[in-house]
């Protein structure tokens, strides 16, 4: 008999039969392998259920059909009620786990106890596999060939002055179960989705960050428009005064007021990025409404 799964991988998808077949893979050919990976397919119309269904790895668990599609916190809160294993990680279906992506963030959080999650830097790729980007993340809350222990106040702070997400896409964070809030997600929150949920875990908790590229993020050009982009924005400049709220002595209003005009620059970089993607696969209609990222925040 297999022992107990110690860690499990939640993949929520949507219409992902174009990567789901890679991500699953990179997950299953991790160093460390006591894991499960639970599959939330969300009322996919395309081959995407036929191609887990090909896995014949016990460790593979496809959960049951939804013949209506659900909204993002929902697929990702049944994928999450599901798991079995001490420790969690979403990844969505584009994305990539690097080989030793588990092997190194199940020993920091063995060797850090403290920490509530292990979060890493990612590569950035295109639809194609092409780096893009070979390190991307966490800002300078961590060292380069470093390893840190940074607590929810200065994550908070980091965040908000950034203007984004310095922790980045939930493939490179393995969080406790035990500290999964309750409920999992905050459906007000969409594009922030998956920073919010990381400071409802660490609380007053620490996060144990490390320098090394533990997975890889997809960008597409069939991913965003510039109405999008401002959306990402605007959401932002929210997150960011709700972390006021919450951590009144580390956030002030001029690092709101800092995040805010960085977040908006960010989203002006993320347009240029993607219309230069977009003329180069040859896609029309920038500047309309693309249709959102069906796994990413």
């Amino acid at each position: 008999m297999s022992p107990e799964p110690l860690v499990s991988v939640v993949v929520p998808v949507l219409n992902g039969e174009r990567h789901v077949d890679a991500c699953l893979r990179s997950v299953l050919s991790q160093t460390h392998q006591r894991i499960e990976v639970v599959v939330a397919d969300n009322a996919s119309t395309d081959r995407t259920a036929e191609i887990v269904r090909s896995f014949s790895d016990p460790r593979v668990r496809l959960l049951p059909t939804v013949t209506e599609q659900l909204d993002l916190h929902a697929n990702w809160t049944r994928g999450l009620a599901a798991v079995r294993g001490e420790l969690v990680k979403v990844i969505c279906h584009d994305d990539l786990l690097l080989p030793e992506c588990l092997s190194i963030q199940v020993e920091l959080l063995h060797r850090y106890p403290s920490a509530a999650l292990a979060c890493g830097r990612r590569r950035i790729i295109d639809d194609h596999g092409k780096v893009l980007i070979g390190a991307r993340g966490l800002g300078h809350l961590v060292k380069a060939g470093g390893t840190q222990l940074v607590d929810a106040h200065d994550v908070a702070r980091a965040c908000t002055r950034a203007g984004t997400n310095l922790l980045g896409e939930p493939a490179g964070v393995l969080i406790r179960r035990s500290v999964l809030p309750a409920p999992l997600f905050d459906p007000r929150w969409r594009y922030a989705i998956d920073v919010e949920f990381y400071m409802r875990c660490l609380q007053d908790r620490d996060a144990v960050l490390d320098s090394r590229v533990v997975c890889c993020f997809r960008v597409s050009p069939h991913q965003l428009s510039a109405a999008l982009a401002n959306g990402q924005a605007r959401e932002l400049r929210g997150f960011f005064s709700e972390m006021a709220r919450r951590y009144p002595d580390d956030v002030s209003r001029s690092d709101v007021r800092l995040g805010t005009v960085r977040a908006q620059l960010l989203a002006f970089s993320r347009r240029v990025l993607y219309r230069q993607m977009r003329i180069r696969a040859g896609i029309a209609g920038w500047g309309g409404s693309a249709p959102a990222p069906t796994g990413h925040p």
